[in-house]
């Protein structure tokens, strides 16, 4: 009876500690599991994002939506084809330098060795970023980076990139007045420097072109107005088609968003419209001023990507660059030729020829206008 005791507790003991080696067994598999779960799980939620060189950053606005950002777009696709680079544009979440920023910050993560920015929104952005990423080069468009307290600087990665839109101003204004016109119009933005530069260029451009043809003093209207805001009401239109119907012939503007308004008023009225870039075409624009930013920014980044880069600096494009152009209708003005054009472009090249700073329409006697007749309308 004894040796039979001993047995059973000998079998309770080795069935115990089969248990406890079975238990101690599972425990390792789950933890094993739950550790593979984890980084199956860790694996997911990661995207994986493909490197890229060139980043397009806009200001909220989609590429197809603006004519400059198209410009743009198509430089830096240019170059990055030929390059063999890979490249994207960045639409930021919204509007503000926040979110600016954070869109800089995923770009420069990515591998972006240059980030391309535009105008005046994105100057906060570039000027912050342009410290905290010192590896990667920044091409800001028609503005310099700024500080919030006001200050300008750019750093040796970082180079402003201008369009002489006195230039573009010039072009239409002489173009105006050789294709037959003498009542010009042209209505800017107050408030942005560019609404006094391509205003002062109109109105150099239709003094040179007077000139040149023999006119008399005075011999030119030019109206003119300055708008506090790129926003118009309904109301403005029926404005500027009474404009027309009051003697005017042919209108140009800065570019800003109300030419829209304007190329209908025109259609409307049955007037004649310098169009300012834009994607838009108007069936009154008998001239198309075209800023180039494509040819532009194609040649920045080839400069950009060379290893003795030095920014830093401003660069302004025009004329002799071929990054501002003029077209036109010529059934519409057949008294402007393609020789006429060269030889207007020709002179942009001479060494004595110069578009002064400051604004000719406010201030024309101090331009010594004579045969253009500057006329403030409200």
């Amino acid at each position: 009876m004894k040796d039979a005791d001993q047995k059973y507790k000998r079998k309770n003991l080795e069935n115990k500690n089969t248990r406890g080696v079975n238990m101690r067994k599972s425990w390792k598999w789950a933890l094993c599991l739950g550790v593979v779960s984890l980084l199956l799980l860790g694996g997911c939620g990661k995207e994986k994002t493909e490197p890229v060189d060139l980043v397009l950053v806009t200001d909220g606005s989609e590429v197809a939506s603006d004519a400059v950002y198209q410009s743009a777009w198509n430089g830096l696709a240019q170059y990055g084809d030929e390059s063999g680079l890979k490249y994207e544009a960045s639409v930021p979440a919204g509007r503000t330098t926040e979110d600016y920023e954070n869109t800089i910050k995923e770009a420069a993560q990515k591998g972006a060795s240059v980030i391309v920015c535009v105008g005046t929104s994105m100057s906060r952005a570039v000027y912050d970023a342009q410290r905290d990423w010192k590896d990667v080069r920044f091409l800001l468009l028609e503005a310099e980076p700024v500080s919030e307290s006001g200050r300008s600087r750019l750093r040796g990665n970082t180079e402003s990139l201008e369009i002489d839109v006195s230039e573009a101003g010039y072009l239409a204004g002489y173009a105006a007045v050789q294709a037959g016109y003498t009542h010009l119009g042209y209505i800017g933005q107050k408030n942005e420097e560019n609404g006094t530069k391509y205003g002062t260029g109109y109105a150099l451009g239709a003094e040179a072109a007077a000139a040149d043809l023999g006119l008399g003093e005075n011999s030119i209207t030019l109206d003119y107005t300055y708008r506090k805001s790129s926003s118009v009401s309904p109301s403005y239109l029926e404005k500027i088609k009474s404009w027309y119907g009051e003697g005017g012939q042919i209108l140009f503007s800065d570019g800003a968003s109300y030419q829209n308004v304007l190329g209908a008023a025109a259609s409307a009225a049955g007037g004649a419209l310098i169009a300012n870039g834009g994607v838009e075409e108007y069936a009154n624009a008998v001239l198309k001023v075209r800023l180039d930013y494509g040819t532009a920014v194609y040649n920045a980044l080839k400069e950009m990507k060379q290893k003795d880069f030095e920014g830093g600096k401003i660069v302004t494009r025009g004329v002799t660059d071929q990054e501002i152009s003029l077209e036109w209708n010529q059934d519409a003005v057949p008294y402007f030729t393609e020789d006429q054009y060269r030889a207007l472009c020709a002179k942009f090249s001479a060494e004595d020829f110069s578009i002064p700073d400051g604004d000719a329409l406010s201030s024309p006697d101090q331009y010594k206008l004579s045969c253009v007749s500057v006329q403030k309308v409200k």
